[in-house]
């Protein structure tokens, strides 16, 4: 026999159907195919989700199982995960392997002093004061795009034969071998004097390295280095020409 709970569910469920069954049975006598059709539809959709309700009710609750760190022990960390190196694809590095360390070197200093003039550039930019600031000032904005833009092609070129680049802070202001900059407002004397100092002393470490990228076999290197020279010669002659 049913009990009291059972008998009461089924009395809540002939209430909510008597509606229904009442126009259905009035279809039936109007349109006794099609109302009868939709009406009987409805009927079991209900029947459906009132069903599906009372055994979701009565599902007893199963608890999802803990994450252990056992669990995650397989999965690797983003330290653990490497460089993602894969030694198959070393074959297509456009460089020899035992050339590769020397042509680094000079990419990887060429790009961290490109990085120093770049800010160097910067701040005087800024800083700027005197009868000359206009052209001074323009022009150090120039410079320091190219700067920028040396520094990104010369560490591409890194990446190109197999190494990392590095343009952090500390490596620049520990490896880029000039004086240190001075702060404050700058007269467009001093500018003249610092900058173009800065600049020549690079123009020359990128003039020996133009020979010795090409030395080591590496053109394409040696050509980029040839196009950055010719870039920091100009900009020491357009300096120079503005002094007395």
């Amino acid at each position: 026999m049913k009990n009291d709970e059972t008998l009461q569910t089924d009395l809540q469920n002939a209430i909510k159907w008597e509606p229904l069954l009442s126009a259905a049975k009035i279809g039936i006598t109007r349109h006794p195919i099609k109302l009868t059709r939709l009406l009987m539809g409805g009927i079991a959709v209900i029947t459906c989700l009132t069903t599906g309700s009372a055994l979701a009710q009565n599902r007893p609750n199963q608890a999802r199982p803990a994450t252990t760190a056992t669990d995650n022990a397989g999965t690797p960390s983003g330290s653990q995960l490497g460089s993602y190196r894969n030694e198959r694809a070393d074959a297509w590095i456009p460089l020899e392997a035992e050339k590769r360390q020397a042509i680094n070197t000079d990419l990887q200093a060429t790009v961290v002093e490109l990085l120093e003039l770049f800010h160097d550039a910067k701040q005087s930019h800024w800083n700027l004061r005197g009868p000359l600031y206009f052209p001074l000032h323009e022009s150090l904005q120039e410079y320091a795009d190219m700067y920028r833009k040396y520094a990104d092609v010369l560490a591409e070129r890194q990446l190109q034969i197999g190494n990392p680049a590095d343009g952090r802070t500390e490596t620049i202001v520990n490896t880029a071998n000039l004086p240190k900059f001075p702060g404050g407002f700058l007269s467009d004397r001093q500018v003249l004097e610092i900058m173009t100092e800065r600049i020549y002393t690079i123009a020359k470490r990128v003039r020996a390295r133009i020979e010795s990228t090409g030395k080591n076999g590496d053109e394409v290197t040696s050509n980029k280095f040839q196009d950055l020279s010719y870039e920091l010669d100009r900009q020491v002659w357009q300096f120079r020409s503005h002094m007395l």
